[in-house]
């Protein structure tokens, strides 16, 4: 869900993500767009909110507890969200739609340029709908006005349902060779501690030739599972593709493709996004090169046009066990 503000002095927009979790009340996040650009986020769980800020390093992330309700109204959603911006402000966002969710405003969202020079993120709703005049964001008392949307008498304060998300950030992750396997062969691993004192281990799943399937878990409580393939040449591994499944912590099962978001690398230099069954949402061309102890892959996004200034660049310098990974997003 998304509020597009019209009249406030310093916010262009404020976001709410709600994540459904079993046995668990729902995983929050809210985002404050700034009209300076920069974004500002909101996440009702510690732990996870400590993990962002320190792994997401140019983006600012808070820890806040939130008051969060959802119903209906004359058989249409509502919701209503109470939180504390980073300056002390009491923000609350209440929504009601003012026609069901439709797969006709849903599809593959353009950002257009929020968080242009730090993601290059991949969105997909099933189905959106606009919000009726009622719903209004106040904070600290004071509303203030939504812009109108293009379905007449409504506003630009959206609702989606079945929203899908994958996202390449910027951010840094230092990860410590704690295990190697010393043979390639199902149930071995890989083991590493990163940074913040999370245990990532690598399990060799499936062999085919000199293609090998990783299943990538971790005790992280924002880092998620990961379904890796990498290609044996020459005594090195080259990725050919990882999918973030979005599940958190560790998983004995493995969720069957293409379940997750996705990045595949093709061996012509190629490369493509996907979300679940969603394919090729995002494409365009792939390199690699190695510099001394640091090898950096690029993605240079060519479709569709809106992507093509979020270059994405992964460096990962090897300091003997020692493995310092960035992320960098941006043309520069």
């Amino acid at each position: 869900m998304i509020a597009l503000l019209a009249n406030h002095p310093e916010y262009d927009a404020i976001e709410v993500m709600v994540t459904r979790r079993t046995g668990k009340p729902p995983l929050l996040r809210a985002i404050i767009s700034q009209l300076d650009g920069t974004q500002i986020d909101f996440i009702n769980d510690k732990e996870m909110a400590r993990e962002r800020a320190a792994v997401l390093t140019g983006r600012q992330t808070l820890y806040r507890p939130m008051q969060y309700e959802e119903g209906e109204r004359n058989g249409l959603p509502t919701m209503r969200l109470r939180f504390t911006s980073h300056q002390g402000e009491r923000i609350v966002l209440s929504f009601e739609a003012f026609s069901p969710p439709s797969p006709e405003l849903g599809g593959f969202i353009n950002p257009g340029e929020h968080s242009a020079d730090a993601s290059l993120p991949v969105m997909w709703a099933n189905a959106s709908a606009f919000a009726n005049p009622s719903s209004q964001v106040t904070v600290d008392g004071v509303s203030y006005q939504l812009r109108p949307a293009p379905q007449p008498g409504a506003l630009l304060f959206i609702y989606s349902t079945d929203f899908l998300i994958g996202v390449l950030r910027e951010g840094e992750l230092g990860l410590w060779l704690a295990w190697a396997p010393r043979r390639l062969a199902v149930g071995e691993r890989w083991l590493y501690w990163d940074n913040l004192r999370n245990l990532h281990q690598y399990e060799i799943v499936g062999i085919d030739g000199g293609l090998l399937t990783l299943h990538k878990t971790t005790t992280s409580s924002f880092l998620p599972e990961e379904i890796l393939t990498v290609q044996r040449v020459e005594g090195k591994f080259l990725l050919r593709s990882v999918r973030a499944t979005g599940r958190l912590g560790k998983q004995e099962d493995i969720p069957p493709a293409p379940q997750g978001f996705t990045l595949r690398l093709s061996t012509e230099e190629g490369f493509s996004l996907s979300t679940d069954e969603h394919e090729n949402l995002v494409t365009g061309t792939a390199s690699r090169e190695v510099r001394g102890i640091t090898t950096t892959w690029t993605l240079l996004p060519v479709d569709p046009p809106w992507t093509q200034s979020r270059t994405v660049r992964a460096s990962v310098s090897r300091y003997g066990p020692w493995h310092h990974i960035e992320n960098t997003i941006g043309e520069d």
